[in-house]
């Protein structure tokens, strides 16, 4: 797999925080060097599945798929290998490629099995690019999501397998005709209030799926990039917003790890972190996600204007709320020192941010609490 020189990344990170309004060059240079990246991963399995199984008339298929892919223009191809669909079927495949190249295996059928499936699952995302090419949001699914994503999302979420358990379930929760409605109208407002972190959303999320009966606010996954998932639990056009922009800037943070990790695995132990916005325990990677996303969701809310009075002052309590939180796991954070060279350069930045908002609200912040702690916003797993 060919690499760029390391001074570029470093210079991606330099004085960054890859949140909207940073600078939008380096957006977009994240985002060329993730789809080199995933382009790489993918010819090369393609390269060692040739060398071994040249000849293989079974495998026909596959091949010609790839080539297909391989041979495709830039933009078309980007779109594929981008796709959350693509992206598991190419994790699984690598998984089983590793297995048999590592000896761990000495029976290749698992992975012939999950070659073959290429020509099955490009045409899955062909049909639905298809399906919505004249939409400016992505699709929002109830339980019609592809069969990699259903199975990928649990412990989070476990799509029910018989049709009686949907229907039952179908009838919670509001249509997902009037939800559509709905996220339209937030993803407007937010186009209009932040048009940086608009702009994040619409190359950052491919799928979202509506899924009132699950146990959380939004939830998403490195597993699945690209798909988020929104239940039923939001009061306002406002907590959608929030929801939006939140479950944007984990994916965000899932690309730019994907690129470069932010924690050293080897070092990090099995600590766990108090969310002080919530009080769930999660680890150092779900820490920095947490607190990663909750500053994006300040810069949000303090841009909110011309709003009704009462939804101007629980944009402003929200944004309070979640300002408090990162002042108090800011030093937490910093003490670990379980953070890679580039993770600690993208804290350092943050740390600015956090600052440059504490002063910023230096009045707001004197005032006394008025609200108490609200449900968790997110699960990033």
């Amino acid at each position: 797999m060919t690499t760029r020189p390391q001074p570029q990344l470093d210079d991606l990170f330099q004085h960054n925080t890859f949140l909207p309004d940073a600078t939008p060059d380096r957006f977009h240079r994240l985002l060329d060097r993730l789809s080199q990246q995933r382009y790489s991963t993918f010819a090369a399995l393609y390269a060692e599945c040739f060398q071994r199984f040249e000849g293989s008339a079974r495998l026909n298929p596959f091949f010609a798929c790839a080539t297909n892919l391989i041979l495709l223009p830039v933009a078309q191809r980007r779109l594929i290998i981008n796709d959350p669909v693509f992206r598991i079927w190419m994790a699984l495949a690598f998984q089983h490629a590793n297995a048999v190249l590592s000896g761990h295996t000495d029976n290749p059928s698992s992975l012939q099995g999950m070659l073959l499936e290429l020509p099955a699952v490009l045409q899955r995302i062909t049909q639905t690019a298809a399906d919505h090419q004249y939409s400016n949001h992505p699709p929002i699914r109830r339980f019609n999501v592809d069969p990699l994503i259903a199975a990928a999302t649990p412990p989070g979420y476990e799509f029910p397998e018989d049709e009686s358990t949907r229907r039952q379930l179908e009838r919670s929760g509001y249509s997902i005709h009037f939800f559509r409605d709905v996220v339209s109208v937030a993803l407007s407002r937010i186009a209009n209030t932040w048009p940086a972190c608009y702009e994040q959303f619409r190359h950052l999320v491919k799928l979202i799926c509506y899924l009132p009966d699950g146990t959380f606010r939004s939830c998403s996954a490195a597993r699945y990039t690209g798909a988020i998932l929104l239940s039923a639990k939001d009061h306002s056009i406002l907590d959608i917003e929030e929801s939006l922009v939140h479950e944007t800037t984990h994916q965000l943070l899932y690309s730019l790890v994907e690129v470069c990790p932010i924690i050293d695995e080897q070092r990090a132990g099995e600590r766990l972190f108090s969310l002080p916005w919530s009080g769930l325990q999660r680890d150092l990677q779900g820490y920095a996600h947490a607190f990663f996303a909750a500053l994006a969701q300040v810069k949000y809310l303090e841009r909110v204007r011309q709003r009704p009075a009462a939804e101007m002052q629980q944009a402003e309590e929200r944004m309070l709320g979640i300002l408090r939180g990162l002042l108090k796991a800011l030093p937490e954070l910093e003490a670990c020192d379980d953070f890679s060279p580039r993770g600690r350069i993208l804290l350092d930045n943050l740390a600015q941010e956090v600052h440059a908002l504490r002063n910023r609200h230096a009045g707001l912040l004197s005032r006394p609490t008025t609200v108490g702690p609200r449900s968790a916003l997110g699960m990033a797993m």
